[in-house]
């Protein structure tokens, strides 16, 4: 390789790329490392020796090739090491990321200190024009009249355009330099970048001059969409500074910070006169400022161009930017997911990537700073053996399991990892336990760090009153967690008064999340498998925990007493509750009260008085467990929601205290032991829902009903029983409900059988008894449920027949019954039914196509999904 004036920079270049092709070929070890490392040099190696070139034409210094020189002799001197390691895993590992690193500086070199590919055009438009340009008095002359003024010569049209790159320079909107240390994101910027380089709607790369194509219009916006501080800036900024992006755009990348308050004049008014010094352009209206925006970047921009829009909080300030151009992509950041717009949703980092980013933020080294080092016999656990000191010199040992332990304490978080790892980098040992030390105690992040507070705060303030209350509510569920959208609705449904069907509590969940304030999970179930409780049935929610975090801090912030809090949040973190709750004497205030404990706690509740106490939500893991004794005070308790986060089923040992609470209208119970319900509990009058997720019932249904009390929750309306696996047939005790209006028995492989009393249930309107797999036969008294509007048996692969009277439900109009594999022969009386809409699969699909009066929809059977259900 031979670059012309420079042969020091020939021989170092080739004498790096001898010895790591020597080395990958000598060892087996580092093989990806050194093969993208040589595609590295490969690649910037033409285009540096252009720039030397070019500035001994221009007659200009050297300093890049000189400072590129020394990075390759130290490059030289990492490759050559790599040699020597065999066996020693830890300096595998060690070595392998400083070849990462060594990939990653030769490329932040290359962008940020020679931006090669620019350099290269510009400095080869300056000879081509150098006898024009010393009649130019500014190089803001229109490009149109270089144009014309050397129109006649075959060089016109390439020194136009070079000189677009050279104006270019003189305007503002320029991507961020690329921060250093950047060590992930390498999945997500792929996966971004693929669909920034989709050309499927640009056409070729051809302008819509008139702009009258519908096209290229809202199409061509991709939103990269997080909670703040997750790294969508600097994601974006890669992704410009990456080479196949260059190669597409050029010089053609804007980039623009928008913000939460932003001045669209001020905004095109950087874009002209980017001096901060000078003068701001003046616009008349933001309009006039849109029509000039607009007119440059059809006129003095070619295609393909690439504009950012960082930091954006509105969408609508997205359509003050030309969408009709073909050939531009418009990349927008936001913590909103604008749902109009293509979502690129920005995953969370890895455990790998989050270790790897907090150990570079705390190991750099500095002038000053001592540098850690890492001992990889030091044993593989979080404690103060983490933490030696160096025999060589007075410097903190730290294992790899710190890192990782660090990074899980940070939540994963790269703003925060880049804060605690610095404020860590270089400090003396005792800063380290006594950091881990704080945070393994319970201490939040937000609590330590006002810059990450206030950056996630700023997406809470944005959010109106109402949205502001909702965001708080989950902080009373536990981190870590899937929290089921239909929990959400019992607590929601009597604190806002939403619908009972679950569409308000959904519509607010769908809008908390393209806020990125939380995350809507897929439940796996199809569309067409069956019918839904309400709105919210197998819907479930998860939050990132610094912003379950933020929601904690933000209702017990220091300044309002644990007395007055609308919500009390406690989380008992061994034997006890804290003291801070202990000491309280007072009656609180609080409406909403959360209680989290773990396999270690003791039950030994306090006199807690929380007379106020609206909705409940008990988190537990413990195998035996007590309820509070101020539960029997709390008479204005209406929603409760306790849930075993254990392996096993909780035992309750004082579930009778239920009983004291009468003013209950819902009651939701996930992996509890349910001893027994007395006839205090099954007289509840203002219970009208409760919810049986993965419980043990055992007998407690088989309780003997005294002549004064012959009813059974009176009032309920829905009833819901999933997963429960000892529930061997519906309990007769529960027919004598006679408002039940909603019954969901789902998933409960045991049930076999139901009783003929079924039928007084006459308020019956929605059953569904999927997947109850060893059901064998429906009680002939279900035709006796005139109002019974939906049926669903999908799955209920021991089903032999439909009961022979089925015609007679009149008002039956859907039937969900896929995975009805031994149900060979309809009863004749399914003649009878009108306006009736079957969802079946192949099986049964023939048979009811011979009765005209119900319309058939064919759904196909996951063979592997029944053959699992079997088992």
């Amino acid at each position: 390789m031979d670059l012309l004036g420079d042969p020091l920079l020939s021989e170092s270049i080739t004498k790096l790329t001898s010895i790591i092709i020597y080395v990958a070929t000598t060892t087996a070890n580092f093989k990806p490392e050194l093969a993208q490392l040589q595609r590295t040099l490969n690649r910037i190696a033409p285009l540096i020796s252009d720039v030397v070139k070019l500035n001994q034409i221009l007659d200009r210094p050297k300093p890049q090739s000189d400072m590129f020189i020394d990075e390759i002799r130290d490059a030289e001197k990492l490759v050559r090491k790599c040699l020597k390691i065999k066996r020693n895993f830890i300096k595998k590992f060690t070595y392998s990321l400083k070849l990462k690193d060594l990939n990653n500086k030769l490329l932040r070199f290359f962008q940020l200190e020679v931006q090669a590919d620019q350099s290269r055009d510009i400095k080869q438009t300056l000879v081509e024009v150098s006898d024009v340009s010393l009649r130019l008095d500014s190089l803001s002359v229109d490009v149109k009249q270089i144009h014309q003024t050397l129109s006649s010569g075959s060089i016109s049209v390439s020194v136009s355009s070079r000189f677009e790159l050279v104006e270019r320079g003189k305007l503002g909107w320029r991507v961020p330099i690329l921060p250093g240390g950047i060590v992930a994101f390498d999945e997500p910027l792929k996966k971004l970048k693929a669909k920034v380089l989709d050309d499927d709607d640009d056409n070729g790369g051809l302008m819509d001059i008139d702009g009258d194509d519908d096209d290229g219009d809202e199409s061509s916006v991709v939103v990269v969409a997080a909670a703040g501080g997750c790294g969508k800036t600097t994601l974006v900024t890669m992704l410009c500074h990456d080479s196949e992006i260059q190669g597409k755009f050029g010089g053609n990348v804007f980039f623009v910070t928008v913000s939460e308050s932003p001045n669209f004049m001020a905004i095109v008014s950087d874009l002209f006169n980017p001096d901060p010094s000078s003068l701001p352009i003046q616009f008349q209206s933001d309009e006039d400022a849109k029509n000039k925006l607009g007119n440059f970047l059809h006129d003095k921009v070619s295609s393909p161009m690439l504009l950012v829009l960082d930091d954006v909080w509105d969408d609508s300030f997205i359509y003050n930017f030309p969408l009709k151009i073909k050939g531009c992509k418009i990349l927008v950041t936001s913590r909103t997911a604008f749902s109009r717009y293509d979502v690129f949703r920005f995953d969370p980092l890895s455990d790998e990537d989050a270790n790897v980013l907090f150990r570079q933020s705390a190991f750099t080294v500095g002038k000053k700073r001592p540098r850690p080092t890492v001992d990889g016999d030091l044993v593989n656990q979080v404690t103060t053996k983490n933490f030696a000191t160096s025999r060589d010199h007075d410097t903190p040992v730290i294992s790899p399991s710190c890192g990782v332990e660090m990074a899980k304490r940070c939540k994963k978080h790269p703003l925060t990892l880049r804060v605690v790892g610095g404020s860590l980098n270089g400090r003396e040992r005792s800063a380290w336990i006594s950091m881990l030390n704080t945070l393994s105690q319970g201490s939040s992040v937000l609590d330590l760090n006002e810059e990450v507070r206030n950056r996630l705060e700023k997406s809470f303030k944005t959010l109106d009153e109402e949205f502001k209350e909702y965001f708080l509510d989950f902080g009373l569920f536990p981190e870590d967690q899937r929290i089921p959208a239909s929990a959400l609705l019992d607590m929601w449904a009597h604190l806002y008064n939403h619908d009972h069907e679950g569409h308000d509590t959904f519509d607010k969940i769908v809008r908390l999340s393209f806020r990125s304030l939380i995350n809507l999970v897929a439940s796996g179930a199809k569309k067409d498998s069956g019918a839904t409780v309400n709105n919210c049935d197998q819907q479930f929610v998860t939050q990132h925990d610094l912003l379950r975090e933020l929601a904690i801090h933000l209702s017990s912030k220091p300044e309002v007493p644990i007395a007055q809090r609308k919500r009390l949040i406690i989380t008992a973190r061994g034997e006890d509750l804290p003291a801070s709750i202990v000491n309280v004497q007072e009656p609180m205030r609080a409406c909403m009260l959360s209680i989290s404990t773990g396999e270690s706690f003791s039950s030994r509740w306090c006199n807690m008085k929380v007379p106020e106490v609206e909705v409940m939500v008990l988190n537990l893991k413990s195998k035996t467990y007590t309820l509070p004794h101020f539960m029997m005070e709390m008479q204005k308790l209406k929603v409760l929601n306790i849930t075993n986060y254990g392996l096993y089923p909780s035992y309750i040992e004082n579930f009778h205290f239920l009983g004291y609470l009468s003013n209950l209208s819902r009651i939701r119970l996930e992996r509890i032991t349910i001893s027994s319900l007395t006839p205090s509990i099954l007289a509840l009058e203002n219970l009208q829902k409760v919810s049986f997720v993965m419980c043990k019932t055992g007998n407690a249904f088989e309780t003997k009903l005294g002549f004064d009390n012959p009813k059974v929750w009176p009032r309920l309306v829905e009833l819901e029983m999933d997963y429960c696996q000892d529930l061997v047939g519906f309990p007769a005790l529960l027919c004598s409900s006679v408002h039940l209006k909603t019954l969901s028995i789902t998933n409960c492989n045991e049930m076999c059988e139901i009783s003929e009393e079924f039928g007084k249930l006459t308020n019956l309107e929605n059953l569904s008894l999927r997947s109850c797999t060893k059901l064998e036969k429906l009680p002939e008294s279900i035709t006796r449920l005139d109002k019974l509007s939906i049926l669903d048996i999908s799955d209920c692969l021991s089903l032999s027949e439909l009961p022979a009277e089925m015609g007679k439900l009149g008002s039956l109009r859907t039937i969900y019954m896929k995975g009805c594999t031994g149900i060979y022969e309809l009863p004749s009386s399914v003649e009878e039914l009108h306006h009736t809409h079957v969802v079946c699969n192949e099986e049964i699909y023939y048979q009811w196509l011979e009765f005209d009066n119900v319309k058939v929809e064919l759904v196909e059977e996951d063979r592997l999904e029944t053959l699992m259900k079997i088992i």
